[in-house]
């Protein structure tokens, strides 16, 4: 429906989805807005965000792990996160928590936390604010493209992205101080990228992550307040 709805064609020179979107209001008159994203704070879900942080005891600081994505094709294995988490126990004390949502991400949370012999924990279910909350006191984020790691980008929380069927410079953290990881881009159409299997992604190893949560630890030269 879109020939019906928009007359007017312009093709933007950025890569990223956000700085294409911006481009949009050059014909409106404005050039080169800042981009700034405007997440609030919800004061209940700030509370119920401390309660549980202090239940699993990941004060002051922790590392957020986000199994999960909107395609299979975006999917990085279970079993890595969790030698993943049982590295930044063993090498930096830094314990990690699993967000997950629907049944299918809670497993593979449960396995996560199991297998990196609970250098890892399992997040309550939350609210999408909650979510945020969260991402605001995580000292990184380890997940692949998908909401979640844009609701960490959003708020300053350094992300570490994986990709295969989608490449950074389009729909990677939007800012400087991350790190993205890709070997290999799954080509093809977006149906086609949506569909396939995550060879793309796995092609991305252990080490890799690892040596990313090294260049992001060492960047943080101040220490975690807590909150």
């Amino acid at each position: 429906m879109s020939r019906l709805l928009n007359n007017v064609l312009y093709d933007s020179t950025h890569p990223h989805l956000v700085d294409r979107s911006m481009d949009l209001l050059k014909r409106l008159g404005i050039e080169s807005p800042q981009v700034r994203f405007d997440l609030g704070v919800v004061s209940s879900a700030e509370e119920n965000t401390v309660r549980f942080l202090d239940a699993l005891n990941l004060r002051p600081g922790f590392a957020v792990i986000n199994p999960g994505a909107g395609w299979d094709s975006k999917l990085w294995p279970w079993e890595r996160f969790a030698q993943v988490a049982a590295y930044l126990l063993r090498q930096h004390q830094l314990r990690s928590l699993v967000v997950w949502a629907g049944d299918r991400e809670h497993a593979w949370a449960d396995k996560i936390a199991e297998a990196s012999e609970h250098a890892a924990v399992v997040s309550s279910k939350t609210t999408l604010q909650e979510l945020i909350s969260v991402m605001r006191r995580a000292r990184m984020y380890i997940g692949s493209d998908t909401g979640p790691m844009h609701a960490a980008a959003a708020v300053g929380t350094r992300c570490i992205s994986l990709h295969g069927p989608t490449r950074p410079c389009d729909s990677g953290p939007y800012g400087t101080n991350h790190i993205s990881l890709h070997k290999e881009y799954h080509a093809g159409s977006r149906r086609e990228r949506r569909s396939a299997d995550n060879h793309a992604m796995r092609q991305i190893q252990v080490e890799d992550v690892c040596n990313a949560c090294e260049q992001v630890l060492a960047a943080q030269l101040e220490p975690v307040s807590s909150y």
